[in-house]
């Protein structure tokens, strides 16, 4: 909807990142510096970064690989993928690297309604936020934040916490017919990292839980990658925060394969700018990251500490 308002391959552990660096400007309208950089990163997880094993879960040929297929379908596509847990590594492929977050930027929204205490009161609205991307309930918890400003202060908050230091949630409507949130600006590497760190935050655990019971009718990318699967959707269109154009389409979740959980994020802006074939897109994208990302060297469970 509009936001109204690969068997795994064992290789060789070597991989090339992609993506990590390097930086963006991210709109912080309506937020004062305070807001958006102040908030840092708990002691004991800044302690852990460097101490923490870095796996590689994509080589050089699994871009090549990537690159081969994001041309096959033509218009732009790009993958980020990473161990779960606090200052893992974060890994990217294709030249798809940034967009307006749509959808998906109800999961820190609703972990804040979960963190502010209205886990039980707001369960309904929750739930239908993640689990079926209803935008009036979604509203609904932004507005239950406070002011505009304030929301976006805290859902920014979500995201420090479990671990994405750059992206700040857009307070004002940059759109008429489109939420405020659902425009935020969000680079797939920095969605991942922030995914990654969802399993070591409470509210984040709980916003996972109810991200693996979306609906059947949203079952597509992450959903039909058959394998266990926990995601958010956000489609719509226009690629830039503000800005019309063709849909693009984006996921961001927690895949299971061989008993080995990590984060993705993926998106596509389809060549035709329709939803229907950006779902289709990554669709294929979530197959192909299945059969390609080696998971072996990864921990079972999420390192937060």
């Amino acid at each position: 909807m509009r936001m109204q308002l690969k068997t795994t391959r064992v290789r060789a552990s070597l991989g090339v990142l992609l993506g990590v660096c390097g930086s963006v400007g991210v709109s912080n309208i309506g937020l004062t510096a305070g807001a958006a950089g102040a908030f840092s990163a708990p002691a004991h997880t800044r302690a852990s970064f460097a101490a923490t094993p870095r796996p590689a879960m994509l080589t050089a040929a699994d871009r090549a690989s990537f690159a081969r297929l994001a041309s096959s379908l033509g218009g732009r596509s790009g993958v980020a993928v990473s161990p779960l847990g606090m200052g893992q590594r974060v890994q990217a492929a294709g030249t798809f690297r940034s967009a307006v977050a749509w959808s998906t930027a109800k999961v820190p929204i609703a972990m804040a309604v979960v963190t502010a205490g209205g886990g039980t009161s707001r369960q309904g609205d929750l739930r239908q936020a993640i689990t079926a991307s209803d935008n009036a309930a979604a509203e609904r918890l932004w507005s239950s934040l406070g002011a505009p400003s304030v929301a976006a202060s805290k859902a920014t908050d979500q995201l420090r916490v479990a671990g994405d230091r750059r992206t700040v949630v857009q307070s004002q409507r940059l759109r008429a017919d489109f939420t405020a949130f659902g425009q935020s600006s969000w680079r797939l590497t920095d969605q991942a990292r922030f995914t990654a760190g969802m399993p070591c935050v409470a509210a984040g655990k709980q916003a996972l839980a109810l991200m693996g019971k979306v609906i059947p009718a949203h079952r597509w990318g992450l959903g039909a990658a058959k394998v266990k699967a926990r995601f958010k959707g956000g489609w719509g269109p226009g690629t830039n925060p503000g800005g019309a154009g063709g849909y693009i389409d984006r996921q961001m979740g927690v895949l299971t394969v061989r008993g080995k959980p990590f984060a993705v994020t993926i998106a596509t802006a389809p060549a035709d700018g329709t939803h229907e074939t950006g779902s289709q897109h990554l669709t294929t994208i979530a197959r192909w990251v299945v059969t390609h990302v080696d998971v072996r060297g990864i921990p079972a469970k999420a390192r937060c500490s």
